[in-house]
């Protein structure tokens, strides 16, 4: 197995110098090239448990998702892993299934293995162990949530917004009766995205209850909400849908009621993935920036790693943008 002093000798520059290169310093570029080069050539795998061992840094970054399952974490984590791992850092994943005390417990585990950085998703309240991060000056950043009771930097989605863009593009193509399939307002992210619903609804003097259909984000639950919404409200034109798995129970739904997309009623959901192109008539979708909100999560970290007396939170806000296909019809036309 090569070793650091191979590295050195093979790029023909001394020992200090790979080590500074290791350690995320900038250097000449041509040094720096020629340490890229013998470490790939050579194969060098640097031992971070060994260094961690006598730094108390493990060059591993924390992410704590709700599941691993989860789809929009995945993508997320996928652009954040290739951002890291250029600047020599890996990844420890885990997930705590919606438990407030499985949450705390696999953040003491990461606090254990010294880890340089914790990226938290879907987190809502803050726990304890979490301070303990904030007194060894350890960076957190929030993820599609704000953390209450804990300051820290937080990359978001402009959920509200991107309710009311779906709305107001439904509006000005003939739509007066939409209807929308919510996660209800028990968490951040549906509730905003029921927020920029109703205020684009009732700026259109369109808003009625009866067109709201709230249940949980899973695709059962949505299932059901459809069903329950589509029965009793005939008069809808159009369906928006505010997550993925949500979109997977409304079609469920609407087929089974033997509803034709776009010609009975039109359809818009939320996030940009395989089904949004696989099923027929392709979807128009909210989409997220995801690669995007990956590398921002990444700059983050690695600056308030490079400068851990940094205590100025940013809350970086991204735009969702409508890709249009073939499940809305213009009414207009």
């Amino acid at each position: 197995m090569a070793t650091i002093r191979d590295v050195a000798k093979e790029a023909g520059v001394s020992l200090g110098t790979v080590s500074r290169y290791l350690n995320g310093y900038t250097l000449k570029k041509t040094n720096m090239d020629k340490i890229a080069a013998a470490i790939k050539k050579l194969g060098f795998k640097q031992n971070y448990l060994a260094k961690g061992l006598k730094t108390k840094k493990s060059h591993a970054i924390g992410v704590v998702v709700n599941a691993l399952t989860d789809i929009f974490a995945a993508s997320i984590v996928t652009s954040l892993e290739e951002l890291l791992e250029k600047n020599n850092y890996e990844l420890i994943i885990a997930d705590y299934k919606n438990n407030i005390k499985l949450l705390n417990e696999k953040l003491k585990f990461l606090y254990s293995r010294n880890v340089d950085g914790i990226v938290l998703f879907h987190v809502e309240q803050a726990v304890p162990i979490l301070k303990e991060f904030r007194k060894k000056k350890i960076p957190v950043v929030a993820v599609d949530t704000p953390i209450s009771g804990f300051e820290c930097d937080t990359v978001l989605l402009d959920n509200y917004h991107a309710s009311v863009e779906a709305v107001e593009s439904l509006y000005e193509i003939g739509h007066r009766q939409i209807g929308i399939i919510s996660g209800g307002q028990q968490g951040y992210v549906g509730s905003e995205r029921l927020r920029g619903y109703v205020a684009a609804m009732k700026k259109y003097g369109i808003f009625d209850h009866e067109l709201i259909a709230s249940g949980s984000s899973f695709k059962d639950s949505s299932y059901d909400a459809t069903l329950d919404l589509l029965k009793n409200s005939h008069k809808i034109t159009a369906l928006y849908s505010t997550n993925y798995y949500m979109t997977i129970g409304a079609i469920q739904a609407i087929n089974e009621l033997n509803l034709r997309i776009p010609t009975d009623i039109s359809f818009i959901g939320f996030d940009d993935y395989d089904i949004s192109t696989v099923i027929k008539p392709q979807l128009t979708v909210v989409a997220q920036p995801v690669v995007k909100i990956g590398r921002e999560i990444g700059k983050i970290i690695l600056q308030k790693i490079t400068n851990p007396a940094d205590l100025n939170y940013q809350t970086k806000l991204f735009k969702a943008k409508i890709i249009w296909r073939d499940s809305v019809i213009n009414k207009n036309s």
